[in-house]
């Protein structure tokens, strides 16, 4: 490897997501410190049974709505309210 941004070419995931087989979320945030706008797949590049949903703000993994003295945790929420889809239709 040349250098880090070689590195970070070769160890993304970016090429794989079209081979993702399940239902699956991807939360990603673009204020993310870490994953910048050159990793925000294209629609038409991600399988239809991959959701992303992408938000202007949540850093690395942070997601916190609501104010300062009353901050809503909602990938909390999110999560649960997507995996219902999918429990409620294995029942």
């Amino acid at each position: 490897m040349a250098d880090a941004i070689d590195y970070y070419r070769q160890c993304s995931a970016m090429l794989l997501l079209n081979q993702i087989a399940k239902p699956t979320l991807i939360i990603h945030a673009k204020d993310d410190p870490f994953m910048d706008h050159h990793v925000i797949p294209k629609a038409e590049d991600l399988p239809p049974h991959v959701e992303y949903q992408l938000t202007e703000h949540g850093g690395h993994v942070g997601f916190i709505g609501g104010t300062p003295l009353r901050p809503e945790m909602w990938l909390e929420r999110r999560i649960p309210d997507w995996l219902t889809t999918y429990l409620e239709a294995s029942s």
